[in-house]
């Protein structure tokens, strides 16, 4: 069936168009949504990918943040209470008066969290004593609460009524290429703190 006039005239009140210039009509204002709808798209997977990376050791040295040579930390993070919400690692330098103040670290990474135990990596800005402080945002609310748990690089002696070590017993040292430390995760259990499963 051919196209009258009167179809004509009902597709032009409905916006729709006819002829050579139609395809790219409908095609420019087509494109550019796509393009701004799959920009978030193409910058979230670049970010799964880099955070993809950063949980495992081998694919970071692809990206050059732990390789031999560079000052970096690969965080052995375990004990997660289960695998979901985001966990949130600190970087603090050797200045003992920045350690745990609000705006004292040097770096922080946070990425959602993949299972039991997690192996992050660390770029530093120089060889140096270092020290990190872990926050698994359980309900992945953006707050501190019962639910989350935390832990600091080389496991320190914690307790309800002393949250916060001492800086020289969560310090490591980092030399020229990747150093290796352990977080532990403690979670609230009562009145007291512990590993998830204990």
């Amino acid at each position: 069936m051919v196209a009258g006039a009167s179809d004509r005239a009902d597709s032009a009140k409905r916006g729709e168009l006819e002829g050579p210039g139609a395809n790219r009509a409908y095609n420019e204002p087509v494109n550019k949504i796509m393009s701004k709808s799959f920009a978030p798209l193409f910058a979230l997977g670049s970010a799964l990918a880099l955070s993809t990376a950063a949980t495992f050791p081998a694919q970071a040295e692809a990206l050059g943040a732990c390789v031999a040579g560079k000052p970096s930390v690969v965080v052995h993070v375990a004990g997660f209470k289960q695998a979901r919400g985001e966990v949130k690692l600190s970087l603090y330098g050797a200045d003992t008066s920045r350690w745990l103040a609000k705006r004292g670290r040097i770096s922080k990474v946070k990425l959602p969290v993949t299972g039991k135990a997690m192996d992050v990596c660390l770029p530093v800005p120089a060889p140096g004593r270092y020290a990190i402080a872990v926050h698994h945002d359980f309900n992945d609310n953006g707050s501190r609460d019962r639910q989350d748990g935390g832990g600091y690089s080389r496991n320190p002696r914690v307790s309800l009524l002393n949250p916060k070590p001492a800086f020289s017993k969560a310090a490591f040292q980092v030399g020229n290429g990747p150093a290796r430390v352990g977080v532990t995760l403690l979670y609230i259990k009562g009145l007291s703190v512990g590993p998830a499963e204990s």
